[in-house]
């Protein structure tokens, strides 16, 4: 294939995908300064004027692994430099004295198009085991910028920055926007987790008392404008221990509010909450909390039902969202009657508009109960700071960053362009919500711990710490990357149990006991022959084998071809069935999925039996209704998901198990919400309910009557309150294009159209959200109504994988393909 070929079918992909050519007239160079003596470094101008000012390219941290030597490189400058054919290389040799070793430093800037530059700082020691250190790469604007904006703000006032995407920029005196980013968590090493499971399975999450990269970005504080310095700054590696730094405990307020039914007394230093129905109740007050810092929250208590802890944010007076960086979730938080529980948690309070911050004390269904509570304090902490990051005998390291610069145009903008110009710098081509999708996904990709530089791929902040399988598999499936396939899929093996079963979640600094009869074992079995496939992977036959015995005896004991289990083995996982059920259309066809699989992976298995699993997922294809039956004791309801295995059964082995007529027919019935002119397609809805319930005049969402959930949907759906959320017709992008694509091999007409709706809805429906959603609401009022813990769904980038399945993409198109 020519290359002329290759960029008009690249224009054409891109044409089908909607993506706008936009041109850039920001010029972005390169020129080496500095001198012989007092060493070499780079400028980047812009239109030939300064853009970046300093000293130097970087300044390191250096330490011995106890900790007993010290040492630090401020502002490193070059002993030569060369030009290549796409920028300037920097180097130099040290000899670090402090350690008796040598130090090798390469710095690379590569320049990637007219307005992005990739810097890239390697590292080599030759001379000692391990050294720790962090990397700070400070970029200072050659004049004081008009203003700092960041992924959620667009006039952020400085100080550290953790947000749902580690971007910043500033904008220059000419109106552009200079914009920094920097690659993976896995490759620079890094991760954004501040918080951790408690022991058991209760409780929610509590904040870590030894944060790392806490100031992974941070911009120069107002004191520090103020006095005419001006920066943003990666800072890798650095790593802040709570309870080895001092702490000043701040003076809570006397008063306090009461919240539901109960009385509180006060003795001494315990207060006492007794409950006088099960309704939700407890004590509120304001904190002294302030945001950019870090604090301790702590208590003693007694009880005979757990306790609720939470904090929430204050404008004007006005409780609005609950504050999620540190104490998340603790609605169950386990103590006791006979002895003192202590509760300890820090809380990473970031830039939140300077709001107050309430916090909640209390019980969620208390019944007869009281609460007793001693030595409630809030403490600031100053931690002590030390580097995590290792420098390891022999072993190159590299910290990459990347800066772009382009016209201010506003913040949705500036979301955008800080995935796509992440992307274009990974190397990776595709339109515009391919890059930002890819991006997501690379933003949500880090080390496990800073005991563990093992990659690690969360959904969201949200979900953060815990990483889950089905959430990895569809996520890591979708990019050609050898090292994160196999490593993440080996990190699930680690997982399997005796019996064989794959474990649904791992989650750093605590352990997960979580491996059951869902589809996280067929889908690591899948994600194993994919590897082999692409990467020539040799697989662990044993435990090939194992697992295989685990699904034929767990979902089919009696070897008759129809599957039973516990839990649904799609992404709707809110119910457990007791005793196991066959009545799920998906269950049956993830079954069918995994005995190909299992066949595929070279285990015998008889074609026969196969056949019968097939069969006994199209005889969920009801004639008169004519759709698959989500639930058969639920025939009315329709869902995506289960298109999901014929989707993989296409992809996986070009195999169809569904009749054209079935596919066409069962998506013809899902109504296309969320009408807008906007759209490319306006005459049509841009989202689509995952599950939804068909009636004689349409559809209508689940009720507390028609709930297949159980008592998770009855408190949840009965009162129409969450109609068009969640799994009560939320539209969720990797189902619906999923099933979309499977659409489009079945011949059916419409999918091109919704295809291209989906993904405009994605990033234009919210202005305000122009990135990946775990899913976009079919019912709504008002944009504040969107849930804020749905931003960035990482699974969301098998939209790439769908589209080279579709045709839409080249493999090659992927920076990792072929490596």
């Amino acid at each position: 294939m020519t290359s002329n070929y290759r960029t008009l079918q690249f224009l054409l992909i891109l044409t089908i995908l909607g993506v706008p050519f936009t041109g850039f007239s920001q010029e972005l160079d390169l020129e080496v300064a500095g001198d012989e003596e007092s060493g070499y470094y780079v400028k980047v101008l812009e239109a030939g004027k300064p853009l970046l000012s300093g000293d130097g390219e970087f300044s390191l941290k250096l330490s011995n692994l106890d900790l007993s030597v010290e040492d630090e490189i401020r502002d490193f400058r070059a002993s030569s430099y060369k030009k290549t054919e796409t920028g300037i290389s920097l180097q130099k040799d040290i000899y670090l004295d402090e350690f008796d070793s040598n130090l090798s430093v390469e710095v690379r800037y590569h320049q990637v198009s007219s307005n992005l530059i990739k810097k890239t700082v390697k590292l080599f020691q030759p001379s000692i085991p391990a050294l720790y250190y962090s990397l700070i790469q400070k970029n200072v604007p050659a004049i004081s910028p008009e203003r700092y904006v960041t992924f959620e703000h667009e006039d952020f006032p400085g100080g550290l920055v953790h947000e749902l995407y580690p971007s910043a920029g500033f904008i220059t005196p000419e109106g552009n926007v200079v914009g920094f980013l920097t690659d993976p968590g896995y490759k620079n090493h890094f991760t954004r987790t501040t918080r951790r499971r408690f022991s058991g399975r209760g409780g929610g999450m509590i904040g870590m008392r030894v944060l790392p990269d806490a100031r992974l970005l941070s911009v120069a504080t107002q004191k520090e404008q103020g006095s005419g310095k001006d920066y943003i700054q990666y800072t890798f590696g650095g790593v802040d221990v709570l309870d080895r730094g001092s702490a000043e405990k701040l003076e809570l307020p006397e008063t306090f509010s009461k919240v539901g039914n109960l009385e509180v007394e006060r003795k001494d230093s315990i207060t006492e909450l007794k409950f006088k129905d099960n309704s939700k109740a407890g004590i509120e007050l304001m904190t002294p909390m302030r945001d950019q810092k870090v604090y301790t929250v702590s208590f003693l208590a007694k009880a005979n039902a757990p306790v609720s802890l939470k904090l929430y944010r204050v404008k004007n007076g006005k409780r609005t969202k609950e504050l999620e960086h540190g104490i998340k979730y603790i609605d169950n938080f386990p103590v006791n009657t006979e002895e003192w529980t202590r509760f300890k948690g820090s809380v990473l309070v970031p830039y939140i508009e300077k709001d107050s911050i309430m916090m909640f004390v209390g019980v969620n269904n208390p019944q007869q109960v009281t609460l007793k509570l001693k030595d409630l304090e809030i403490a600031e902490n100053q931690p002590f700071e030390k580097s995590y990051n290792k420098l390891n005998l022999g072993e190159p390291v590299e910290k990459v960053t990347y800066i772009f610069s382009e016209p201010w145009k506003d913040q949705k903008q500036f979301k955008i362009s800080t995935k796509t110009r992440l992307a274009e710098g990974m190397g990776f081509k595709g339109s515009e919500v391919e890059k930002m999708l890819y991006a997501n996904f690379q933003m949500m990709t880090w080390i496990t711990s800073v005991e563990d530089f093992t990659p690690f791929n969360v959904p969201n902040m949200n979900y953060s710490p815990d990483m889950y399988n089905r959430d990895s598999f569809w996520s890591v499936i979708s990019t050609h990357n050898k090292e994160l396939n196999l490593s993440i899929w080996d990190q699930w093996a680690k997982t399997q149990t005796p019996r064989g079963a794959i474990g649904t979640i791992i989650t750093p600094y605590m352990g997960s006991i979580e491996a059951k009869d869902n589809e996280a074992t067929i889908e690591w079995l899948v994600w194993g022959l994919l590897n082999k496939r692409r990467f020539g992977a040799e697989l662990p036959q044993e435990k090939i084998e194992l697992a295989a015995d685990y699904i034929l005896n767990e979902f089919d004991e009696n070897r008759d071809g129809i599957c039973a289990s516990h839990f649904s083995m799609s992404q709707i996982d809110v119910m457990d069935y007791n005793p196991k059920t066959q009545r799920m259309a998906a269950n049956q066809g993830m079954f069918a999925v995994a005995l190909k699989t299992i066949k595929a992976l070279g285990v015998a298995i008889d074609e026969g039996y196969i056949a019968k699993a097939e069969k006994e997922y199209l005889n969920f294809y009801d004639e008169e209704r004519k759709h698959l039956l989500f639930d058969k004791d639920y025939p009315d309801l329709i869902s995506f998901t289960d298109l999901i295995p014929e989707f993989l059964s296409l992809w996986v082995f070009d195999e169809p198990m569904l009749t054209d007529e079935m596919v066409q027919n069962h998506l013809d019935q899902i109504p296309a919400l969320n009408k807008t002119q906007n759209a490319p397609y306006p005459e049509i809805g841009t989202t689509a309910p995952i599950c939804i319930r068909l009636t004689d005049d349409g559809y209508t969402y689940m009720d507390a009557e028609y709930q297949p959930f159980g008592e998770f949907g009855e408190n949840n759906y009965g009162n129409h309150a969450r109609d068009g959320y969640y799994y009560n017709g939320g539209s969720w992008l990797r189902a619906e294009y999923t099933a979309y694509v499977t659409g489009l091999k079945h011949g059916w007409e419409k999918a091109e159209k919704r295809m291209k709706n989906r993904l405009w809805a994605e990033i234009h429906l919210n202005p305000n959200w122009p990135y990946s959603k775990e899913f976009i609401p079919t019912k709504w009022n008002d944009y504040d109504e969107w849930w804020d813990s749905t931003r960035g769904l990482s699974w969301n980038v098998f939209v790439l994988m769908a589209n080279e399945f579709a045709g839409l993409r080249d493999p090659e198109m992927d920076p990792d393909y072929g490596q």
